[in-house]
């Protein structure tokens, strides 16, 4: 009896490494799935808390819907689930409203201008607000520089203000922002 017991937990144990499942909650009876409980204190699994506070994760939870759509579309919402560092400067759902139905239909017309200006909106490193100088520049990773300054006391990128800024994930920082920056040369 005690052979059988030990096989059905092993198979168990298996089933539930190829399927993604800690092994523990799988013989324990309790279904643990990272995607479904993302950021509840029963998540203790340290790779779970990483995938759970990822770039992707965390403008999921501030709402950040046509960010993270336009990533997808543009085939490189994987940079944001990157090892990092990244900085993202992400326009709110309110900055992409403003673009009108014209401006989307030329920006998501084009698959490669997409993903060049969704790259656009990253960086390869960790750049905190602070770290945003008057008249200063940033290598995105689509290769062209995001031009900085400081408007009454706060920071800009292309003319964008930071509506929220430093905000913390495992791979990196975000900032909010209010406008949509385009590459001007749209590569």
């Amino acid at each position: 009896m005690r052979s059988i017991s030990v096989a059905i937990i092993g198979i168990t144990t298996a089933l539930a490494l190829i399927g993604g499942i800690d092994p523990a909650s799988a013989t324990s009876g309790k279904n643990h799935n990272c995607k479904v409980q993302c950021g509840m204190k029963k998540c203790s699994s340290k790779k779970c808390k990483m995938k759970c506070n990822d770039a992707m994760s965390v403008l999921e939870k501030k709402g950040c819907k046509n960010e993270l759509a336009w990533m997808k579309k543009a085939g490189v919402s994987h940079m944001l689930n990157s090892k990092g560092p990244i900085t993202v400067f992400a326009p709110t759902d309110a900055a992409y409203a403003k673009l009108g139905k014209a401006r989307v239909d030329e920006l998501t017309a084009d698959p490669k201008k997409l993903a060049h200006t969704m790259k656009y909106h990253i960086a390869n490193r960790k750049i905190k607000s602070s770290d945003i100088q008057e008249k200063g520049a940033i290598l995105t990773s689509m290769g062209e520089f995001l031009m900085t300054n400081v408007k009454d006391g706060k920071p800009t990128v292309d003319g964008c203000l930071f509506t929220e800024w430093d905000i913390p994930c495992t791979n990196g920082v975000i900032h909010l922002i209010d406008e949509v920056p385009v590459p001007e040369r749209g590569k």
